[in-house]
């Protein structure tokens, strides 16, 4: 028989540069119960949202739970129909409500479509809308965050619209949840949007992963949606925000370059996602759509709960982790000729150029796998990765990062 789990909120706070534990507590019944997005609230309190198979009406159903400053509920409920409803980002807006963002199977135009439900600040629902296509809108994630006109930006992925397998999904509504506009951004392969911030200049910026160009994908839009820059960095991105100087930070993960098996992986951009002139910054133009899609307003169940609720005692460490500067190999940009010199392949690159020439071949760690002598053309095969080639001819230099797929 599997265990039930539990919704767990550990507070924290700091004190002589180092955090303490201030309360930890598990919400939940005797089913699975999961908390994905948590936010402190302007009483000092905090407001936790996720999803829950111990109640509800359906089959896994959307929960709010609202508690005080010591994790005690002032009010736990549920929405939801009779499939499967799930929440995964939750923010408290301008006028003390919430806006809840995630997916669902019980409403909306066919398989898994976003679920948007604004509630005032006891959790009474103001207004529910279902956004998608004939496919499913289905993601890791879906991020919400209201905008300085007072609507929401919705961050998301589909298999309904776009160029490809799924596309980064942004859609722009009003204060009412009526869409504004909406825009996938994408390539041929799957990409997944994870998180989503309006920019100081009244932009967005976007974080995902895409298999269509490589890596953790970020893309800077204007105030309508349309793309300002796309970078790629390798690993994968699941959060942005922008930083004080108008650079962005993103974190993520990555198997490309660490210690171990998948790594933190924390990337600090500039205004324009470049990192210097770091070699595993890549440009990516994705295709750009105008989709339009299926509006519904659907009525979820509303459920009022009283959780069981466990003070509990979490063990702290304190791990010192390895650290690692995945740049090794950074250049100037005068350096980087987009010459088409060095094409990739599956399982290797070929290098076109007139007369001798030297390849050599680094990894994301910076250490040379090949070193090979050529004359007018020449392949290299190589096993699936990321890699930083340089050339050398004529007293020339040319290095490119390259993907094998």
């Amino acid at each position: 028989m599997l265990a039930p789990l539990s919704v767990s909120l550990v507070a924290l706070f700091t004190q002589y540069a180092y955090a303490q534990v201030r309360f930890a507590k598990t919400y939940g019944g005797t089913s699975w119960d999961y908390a994905l997005s948590v936010q402190q609230t302007s009483d000092g309190g905090y407001i936790v949202a996720g999803y829950t198979w111990s109640f509800g009406a359906g089959s896994s159903d959307i929960f709010l739970i609202k508690t005080d400053a010591n994790g005690n509920v002032q009010w736990f409920k549920t929405y939801g129909g009779t499939s499967y409803d799930y929440a995964y980002s939750v923010q408290q807006t301008s006028d003390g409500g919430y806006i809840v963002a995630g997916l669902t199977t019980s409403f909306g135009a066919g398989g898994e479509d976003i679920f948007l439900i604004k509630t005032d600040e006891n959790g009474n629902v103001e207004w529910a809308k279902t956004y998608g296509g004939t496919y499913d809108e289905w993601s890791f994630f879906v991020h919400v965050q209201q905008t300085s006109d007072g609507g929401y930006i919705v961050a998301g992925s589909t298999f309904s619209f776009g160029a490809g397998a799924t596309d980064f999904f942004l859609i722009k509504t009003d204060a009412n949840g009526n869409v504004q506009w909406a825009k996938t951004y994408g390539g041929t392969d799957y990409d997944w949007a994870s998180s989503v911030q309006q920019t100081s200049d009244g932009g967005y910026i976007v974080a995902g992963y895409t298999e269509s160009f490589g890596g953790a994908f970020l893309i800077k839009t204007d105030a309508n949606g349309n793309i300002i820059w796309a970078k790629t960095y390798g690993g994968a991105g699941y959060s942005v925000q922008q930083t004080s100087d108008g650079g962005y930070i993103v974190a993520g993960y990555t198997n490309s370059f660490g210690a171990g098996l998948d790594d933190l992986f924390l990337i600090k951009t500039d205004a324009n996602g470049d990192i210097g002139s770091c070699v595993i910054v890549g440009n990516a133009s994705p295709t750009e759509t105008e989709p339009s899609p299926t509006v519904t307003t659907p009525t979820p169940s509303v459920s009022s709960i009283s959780p069981t609720v466990n003070s509990v005692s979490p063990t702290v460490t304190s791990p010192t982790p390895s650290v690692h500067e995945p740049c090794p190999l950074s250049i100037s940009e005068s350096c980087q000729i987009a010459s088409g010199l060095i094409t990739s392949y599956k399982g290797g690159i070929k290098v076109s150029g007139s007369g001798e020439f030297e390849v050599k071949v680094y990894n994301v760690s910076g250490v040379m796998v090949k070193s090979v002598k050529g004359k007018n053309e020449l392949k290299i095969e190589l096993s699936r990765g990321v890699y930083f080639v340089e050339v050398v001819s004529g007293g020339k230099v040319l290095r490119e990062k390259v993907v094998i797929r």
